[in-house]
């Protein structure tokens, strides 16, 4: 149930002309964030993957992706990377993270734990970075997705791009984004249509989540997980997600949809 990028899709070149990553940039940058908060152990990561993805990389590969991240995670960008201090409420304000919003934001992050918790795997601590981009959705897209995981699963995806985008040195591409966000296609068949209408008339460009990946911590319900088996109920998310027959809808509604294929 591993998610690979297509073929002809580069990302993140590592010094190589058509350098293809088996893991998409959600997977990369959750796999960095993880190591980082965990004193780069190769068994943190080796988990991280499985439990999200089901993806078992061969020592060498893991211990390479390794030394990749880590160089990348060396070009220092200040504390906006760094695991937030939910007490720190200065810094927290001065990454661009509001006051407003910080009740529902720790709200957000006691869910994951739990839920994490359940699963027995480690959970990402959400970062200065993570945290702005959950605020960025929820202050502006926030009453079309009433859904908490939404706001987050939607930020994580803004948070990745920018932190490539910063440590690259490359363009920030967010307008797909955007477009999904403003023309809402999952309230309803009459802004599906639209979307998809836009899409055809290559007027607007289509988000690509199968590419680009989810979210970097995907967590169904805290009353739903039960319902799927402990050992890999996280990656069935992430599988869902990445292999919806309807892609334009929120993360919330395909698992709500979809999920019942997936439970034993």
């Amino acid at each position: 149930m591993a998610t690979y990028n297509h073929k002809n899709v580069n990302n993140w070149e590592s010094g190589k002309r058509g350098f293809q990553s088996v893991l998409n940039d959600c997977q990369q940058i959750g796999l960095l964030l993880i190591w980082s908060q965990n004193k780069w152990k190769n068994s943190i990561g080796r988990q991280f993957l499985e439990s999200r993805y089901r993806i078992v990389l061969p020592t060498r590969t893991l211990t390479a992706y390794k030394a990749r991240l880590k160089a990348l995670w060396g070009k220092e960008f200040g504390t906006v990377d760094d695991p937030a201090d939910w007490s720190d409420f200065k810094t927290l304000l001065a990454n661009g993270v509001p006051e407003r919003h910080l009740s529902k934001l720790h709200g957000r992050w006691r869910d994951i734990q739990k839920i994490c918790l359940d699963v027995d795997v480690t959970p990402i601590r959400p970062t200065y970075r993570a945290l702005k981009w959950w605020a960025y959705v929820s202050e502006y897209y926030g009453n079309s997705m009433p859904a908490p995981s939404d706001r987050q699963i939607i930020g994580d995806q803004f948070m990745v791009r920018e932190f490539i985008s910063e440590r690259t040195q490359t363009a920030l591409i967010n307008e797909d984004l955007e477009m999904w966000l403003i023309h809402e296609p999952w309230r309803g068949q009459g802004n599906m249509r639209k979307y998809l209408n836009l899409v055809t008339e290559k007027r607007i460009t289509p988000i690509n989540w199968g590419r680009d990946g989810w979210g970097l911590e995907i967590a169904d319900s805290l009353e739903r997980t039960d319902q799927y088996p402990k050992d890999y109920g996280l990656s069935m998310l992430n599988w869902l997600l990445a292999t919806s027959p309807e892609p334009y809808l929120l993360p919330s509604q395909i698992i709500e949809r979809y999920s019942i294929f997936a439970r034993p």
